[in-house]
């Protein structure tokens, strides 16, 4: 009983220290119109869905270059990350693989920021 309850502990403290600090870009798209949207990890802890490592939480902005003016998504959007082979990227059940040779996108970026160890 005691090591459900540790880990529950232990879960909810890495997701409260991750929402509590500035949430960390993991992706950029720069368009056209002068509108960059970002991507940051908002929460991250271990995943309770066998077959996955992390269940994480992704927030949303915009802000255009031209104006300045900012939008900040207020939902939280979730995703399971796989590290190891086959690795793979789930958003509402559709798993999507990162490959080693496929264009970088969201989802590769996502899952080198979840998965690699930074190197300082």
């Amino acid at each position: 009983m005691r090591r459900p309850v540790i880990a529950l502990v232990v879960g909810g403290l890495s997701i409260t220290s991750a929402i509590a600090g500035e949430p960390a870009v993991f992706h950029a798209e720069h368009f056209s119109d002068d509108t960059v949207v970002s991507l940051a990890l908002a929460g991250n802890r271990a995943a309770l869905l066998p077959g996955y490592d992390y269940d994480v939480l992704i927030s949303i902005s915009s802000r255009r270059v031209v104006d300045g003016s900012v939008y900040n998504d207020p939902g939280k959007h979730r995703a399971l990350v796989k590290c190891s082979d086959p690795a793979k990227v789930s958003v509402r059940g559709v798993d999507y693989p990162v490959l080693a040779s496929a264009p970088v996108d969201w989802k590769a970026d996502l899952w080198r920021a979840v998965c690699t160890v930074p190197v300082s």
